[in-house]
């Protein structure tokens, strides 16, 4: 089915929208190509380096002697979060005229596209899950991707402007050359310059002309309904800034998830600095040269964490512990996951003749 919605069309106001024929619940195969094993080899070669730098045993018995009750918050407050962050994409649903999709049928969606974000080549490879699954869902492919870009979109802006802040407290640290706080600022106005160009019909005029003299041509017809389908959401300031609150509320979420690791692992870190460092490190982690971020984030703790004087075991345990965490609150996407599966399996088998 093809989503013809464009902005001047009215939106549903009541009942389910209409369902795609197909498969709901079939999440798309990973990309095939030299890129996929590319990043699994780096994500195998950056924990080699890790853990042969460090003393895994060490590792190991901090791991073992974590307080749980810690943990089960750490795992209870990241859920939460992710409840929270379902509700902000329910929020944007309404301005492309999907509003009728219920809290719950969005809320398995979210989780399983946590799970699978835990096996896909970069932190964000969950937002495509999620946009397939609402597609199937609701028939409308352009409004379903429109509304998880946004969701990101906006998640990325709480997360740009925290890092942003957080840079100018950080530890002096160069990146090939470029410090750490103007590189910061340098992707902030990057961001910010490529949302002016998304809402502003002359400035995207202006970048499409452009865009349409290089090589990027070809890439003209995918950014197009983007255009279109985001300007329902130009008049919405007021949701706008009441999801942004929420990205805010999320991301506090996750510093403090990080500040109850350091509890659970018997570390006395003042919250101070935590709050500076995740933020940078959720960043970087997303930059897509590994699976899942991981390796990257590991050396990423070791360096901020090793500046509170933390031994590089003690950083390397609070690492994978916050992966221990996530991966346990995304579990419940990944039960959802093969249930529907199941049952779906099921319905079609009792309908087919014997």
């Amino acid at each position: 089915m093809v989503d013809s919605w464009s902005s001047t069309a009215p939106a549903p106001t009541s009942g389910n929208p209409a369902p795609q024929q197909g498969p709901d619940w079939q999440v798309p195969s990973q990309p095939r190509g030299p890129g996929r094993w590319l990043k699994a080899i780096v994500t195998l070669v950056l924990y080699g380096l890790v853990f042969y730098w460090t003393d895994v045993r060490v590792i190991f018995s901090r791991l073992t002697a974590v307080r749980l009750e810690y943990v089960a918050a750490g795992v209870l407050l990241y859920a939460g979060g992710q409840a929270l962050s379902t509700w902000k994409w329910r929020l944007l649903l309404a301005p492309v005229g999907l509003g009728a999709v219920r809290y719950t049928r969005l809320l398995a969606f979210y989780f399983i596209g946590m799970f699978f974000n835990l096996f896909l080549p970069t932190m964000v490879g969950g937002d495509a899950v999620k946009a397939v699954l609402l597609a199937r869902e609701t028939g409308a492919p352009v409004r379903a991707a429109t509304s998880v870009f946004m969701e990101r979109n906006l998640g990325l802006f709480a997360l740009l402007s925290i890092a942003l802040v957080a840079s100018w407290r950080a530890p002096a640290a160069d990146i090939m050359g470029v410090t750490l706080s103007t590189l910061t600022l340098l992707l902030f106005c990057g961001f910010i310059a490529a949302n002016v160009a998304l809402v502003t019909r002359g400035v995207y005029g202006l970048a499409d002309r452009i865009i349409a003299a290089t090589p990027l041509a070809r890439m003209r017809h995918r950014t197009a309904p983007l255009y279109d389908a985001v300007s329902a959401y130009r008049a919405r300031t007021g949701l706008i800034a009441g999801t942004v609150l929420l990205s805010f509320v999320f991301q506090g979420v996750v510093i403090a998830v990080v500040f109850l690791n350091t509890r659970a692992l018997h570390l006395d870190f003042p919250f101070a600095p935590i709050a500076v460092f995740v933020p940078l490190i959720s960043l970087a982690s997303m930059i897509p040269v590994s699976v899942n971020g991981l390796g990257v984030r590991e050396a990423l703790y070791i360096f901020f964490f090793g500046r509170l004087g933390a031994p590089t075991e003690v950083s390397v345990s609070l690492a994978l512990l916050y992966l221990a965490v996530t991966f346990t609150a995304s579990l419940p996407g990944g039960l959802v996951y093969a249930l529907q599966r199941s049952g779906r399996r099921q319905a079609a088998a009792s309908r087919s003749p014997s």
